[in-house]
């Protein structure tokens, strides 16, 4: 299970000194700011893989701060964050998990993590990770160094990154083992995700 919590995972403002310009100016490209929908492409280096692991889907996300990653390649896989809650449900496997988010261990919470990237949630970005920003336009970058990393710790690094194009989104998990995943991420019209609702799949990943 901690593989998929670890890599779930754009934004409202967050505080940030009054003097970093270039800090300031990222997060305001990443404001996002109720409902959406993306697409996104996954591909994860494992140390004792041959090959890289691709994967595929789409996330949504509501103005109540639910965030639902729903991966259909290469098998329908849900994860999702909704209330106070956290939700997964494999089907192919038959594997289904749920837990009040306050009794998530570390790996879990990565989910949080995420949404904050995707929502802007200050206090999930900013509680465990240091931000430094970089702008030459029309490319800018935000990394994210886990606070208080300790010997052994797999907490990866973050790094998010795009250009002038407004809906597309690079983000990068590298952690200590060496382990990396990828996300491409473009958000998409409304229509493209019109076969999915969030309290659709959340029903879903609850057994309902």
């Amino acid at each position: 299970m901690k593989r998929f919590w670890a890599v779930l995972l754009l934004c409202l403002a967050l505080p940030c000194p009054a003097d970093d310009g270039a800090l300031s100016e990222v997060l305001g490209k990443l404001r996002q700011v109720g409902q959406a929908s993306f697409q996104y492409h996954e591909i994860q280096t494992l140390e004792l893989a041959a090959s890289p692991w691709r994967a595929s889907g789409i996330m949504l996300t509501d103005e109540a701060g639910s965030l639902v990653k729903l991966q259909l390649q290469p098998s329908r896989v849900i994860m999702a964050i909704s209330g106070d809650s956290l939700y997964y449900w494999d089907a192919a496997q038959n594997r289904r998990h749920s837990m009040p988010i306050a009794y998530a261990d570390e790996t879990a919470a990565q989910i949080l993590i995420f949404r904050g990237i995707l929502l802007g949630r200050a206090e999930e970005l900013t509680a465990g990770y240091d931000l430094a920003a970089d702008v030459r336009n029309p490319d800018w970058s935000l990394h994210m160094q886990p606070k208080n990393a300790q010997a052994g710790d797999n907490t990866p690094t973050i790094d998010i990154s795009g250009d002038a194009d407004p809906d597309k989104r690079r983000i990068l998990l590298r952690r200590a083992d060496g382990e990396t995943t990828e996300y491409r991420i473009e958000k998409v019209a409304a229509p493209h995700a019109e076969n999915y609702s969030i309290p659709q799949l959340l029903r879903e990943a609850g057994g309902e």
